[in-house]
């Protein structure tokens, strides 16, 4: 008579095999899940830091100063480096006109922004400096915000229908790394100086 009390050998190691072939399905399934958990993360943060800067070029445009005389030079810059915009800037604690200024470089738009100058002869001098070489920057401009990832941007004025010397909007095309069409936003200034 045979003994039943127990498994034989082989339907342990059989059990085993079985286990460990589940356990290897398993782990790979949730090895996938956790790769498109953060990518899906990525992304999102990629995104937010998109959002970010257009609500700061949309903040930057529609504060963007408007030549309501036409005397000054086009509050809106552009060199081949930089571009720059000069915006009326308000808060708490100053107010008055602000340089920004937009440039790619190690695949990165940058923004750069100056302190307030509080004196309308202090910042039209400022931009006449600017509008002879915008390229030079202004020494006083610090970074303010950065993108990742882009490998070249385009800002377009739409100027006044009838002069050249006030931009009344800007359109912003980004190209980033991965993206087959460019980024764009559109906006209308509503600064005046």
């Amino acid at each position: 008579m045979k003994n039943d009390q127990g498994f034989t050998l082989i339907e342990t190691m059989v059990a085993l095999l079985i286990l460990g072939i589940l356990g290897l399905m398993a782990s790979q399934g949730l090895g996938g899940a956790f790769r498109v958990k953060d990518s899906v993360e990525e992304q999102i943060k990629d995104h937010e830091t998109v959002v970010v800067m257009l609500k700061h070029f949309q903040n930057d445009c529609e504060t963007m100063v408007k030549n309501a005389d036409e005397k000054s030079p086009p509050s809106f810059i552009q060199g081949n480096t930089y571009t720059w915009i000069m915006r009326h800037y308000s808060s708490v604690q100053a107010s008055g006109w602000q340089f920004v200024g937009y440039t790619v470089s190690d695949n990165s738009l940058k923004r750069y922004t100056t302190p307030p100058f509080r004196d309308k002869q202090d910042a039209a001098q400022m931009l006449a400096v600017l509008s002879k070489d915008p390229d030079l920057g202004l020494a006083s401009a610090q970074l303010s915000y950065q993108l990742p990832r882009v490998l070249q941007q385009k800002i377009e004025p739409y100027w006044s229908s009838h002069t050249k010397t006030s931009a009344v909007g800007l359109q912003l095309s980004l190209s980033r790394v991965g993206m087959r069409a460019p980024l764009t936003s559109s906006c209308i200034a509503e600064g005046k100086l």
